[in-house]
C-alpha cells in the first residue's frame, strides 16, 4: 500500500506467513496504518525466514501430486544428469517457469501458444499419480506465496503447473515447441542442474 502521508511513528508490526509471526520495529503511518518495508525491514525478515527454514523445512514444501508417467520420462530426462532426483528436477523445472518463463509476459505467451496440448492434458489427467513434497528456499516459496495471492492458486497449484508445462515441452517432438525450448529455455535449466 502506498502511504502519501507524513505523519510516522516507530511501532513494532506482526507479518504473518506460514501460520508464524513476524515481528519488526518500524515506521507506521498514523493515518492509515501503513508500515516502512525499507531495507533494513527487508534484512531482518529474509533473516528470519532463512532461521525458520533451518529449523521447520516442512513451512516451506509443497505437496504435488504428478502422474506416472510425467515421473517416467523425467527419469529418461534425468539420464544425462546422474544423481539428480525427482524432487530436484521439479524444483527446478517451477523455478525456471516463475522467474524466467512467468514473469516475461510476451515468453510466457509464446510458451503457452506452442505448448503441446496434448501431452500437457496426458499429464493433468492422468489417474495414476504419485504425491512428491517439493522443498522451496525461502525466497521461492515468498514468490509461490506472492503469486498465489494474485491468481487465486495454492502454492502446490503453481508448482504443479509449472512443472507440467516444463515437462511438457522437454518431452514434445513438435519442432517449433522444440526451436523454441532451445533457443529460450533450455540454458537456464542446464545452469540449474549443473548446481544441483
Amino acid at each position: 500500500m502506498e502511504c502519501t502521508h507524513k505523519k510516522f511513528a516507530k511501532e513494532t508490526i506482526e507479518k504473518e506467513i506460514f501460520d508464524l509471526k513476524f515481528r519488526h520495529k518500524t515506521d507506521v503511518c498514523k493515518d492509515c496504518g501503513a508500515y516502512l518495508r525499507g531495507k533494513e525491514f527487508e534484512k531482518d525478515y529474509m533473516h528470519w525466514l532463512k532461521r525458520i527454514y533451518k529449523k521447520r523445512r516442512d513451512k516451506f514444501q509443497v505437496q504435488c501430486s504428478f502422474s506416472n508417467n510425467l515421473l517416467k520420462c523425467a527419469d529418461s530426462f534425468l539420464e544425462d544428469y546422474p544423481g539428480i532426483s525427482h524432487t530436484v528436477l521439479m524444483r527446478l523445472l517451477v523455478t525456471v517457469y516463475v522467474n524466467v518463463v512467468d514473469v516475461n509476459e510476451k515468453l510466457a505467451s509464446k510458451f503457452d501458444s506452442l505448448l503441446d496440448s496434448e501431452i500437457y492434458d496426458s499429464f493433468l489427467n492422468d489417474k495414476d499419480k504419485k504425491k512428491i513434497n517439493i522443498q522451496f528456499k525461502p525466497k521461492m516459496m515468498l514468490d509461490l506465496v506472492a503469486i498465489s495471492e494474485v491468481t487465486d492458486m495454492r502454492p502446490y497449484q503453481i508448482a504443479e503447473q509449472g512443472a507440467l508445462k516444463m515437462m511438457s515441452a522437454i518431452t514434445s517432438q513438435d519442432k517449433k515447441l522444440k526451436e523454441f525450448w532451445e533457443k529460450e529455455i533450455r540454458s537456464y535449466l542446464e545452469i540449474f542442474l549443473k548446481a544441483a
